[in-house]
């Protein structure tokens, strides 16, 4: 994968995190996107993080689903 500017820069990769579980006003959201469509390697990487975390969620629900499904049979 090509390196990001997420790599080297600390507060750069908390604001991601912060758009990644939603946690950004909605200026600050905008300002990230803005700065995203101006960087095309980070956006890259907010979108594959992005889908990435998305993925992990539904996976987690249906480990918790089939939990839940076998502590009841």
């Amino acid at each position: 994968m090509k390196t990001t500017a997420f790599d080297s820069d600390r507060i750069l990769t908390e604001f991601l995190s912060d758009y990644l579980d939603g946690d950004m006003s909605r200026a600050e959201r905008r300002s990230f996107e803005e700065y995203l469509d101006q960087n095309q390697d980070e956006k890259a990487f907010a979108r594959k993080a992005l889908r990435g975390k998305r993925a992990l969620s539904r996976l987690a629900s249906l480990r918790k689903d089939i939990s839940k499904s076998s502590v009841e049979a």
